[in-house]
């Protein structure tokens, strides 16, 4: 795992995945997560940024898709409460 404290990053590609992150600058970057494992963001800042999601993370993201558009309501809620976990932690 590579760590990244308080470092600026613009206009570059950055791969997360495995990577510790603190208290960086991000500004126009796009940053690409795959799913790995130990990745950690603490106090950071993104300015004009672009996420993209690879491999286990795309999957993970095209699940989620499928069942919000075609599970029915409760494929709906299962994402949403999802979320809330999420937003709750």
């Amino acid at each position: 795992m590579a760590e990244f404290k308080e470092k600026s990053f613009e206009n570059e590609t950055v791969n997360v995945d495995g990577n510790n992150y603190e208290n960086c600058k991000f500004k126009g970057c796009t940053m690409i997560y795959s799913g790995g494992s130990d990745t950690h963001v603490n106090g950071c800042s993104f300015d004009d940024c672009k996420w993209q999601f690879d491999g286990a993370a795309a999957n993970t993201m095209g699940f989620l898709r499928a069942f919000y558009h075609g599970m029915g309501e409760g494929g709906k809620q299962m994402v949403e409460a999802t979320f809330t976990s999420i937003r709750q932690a």
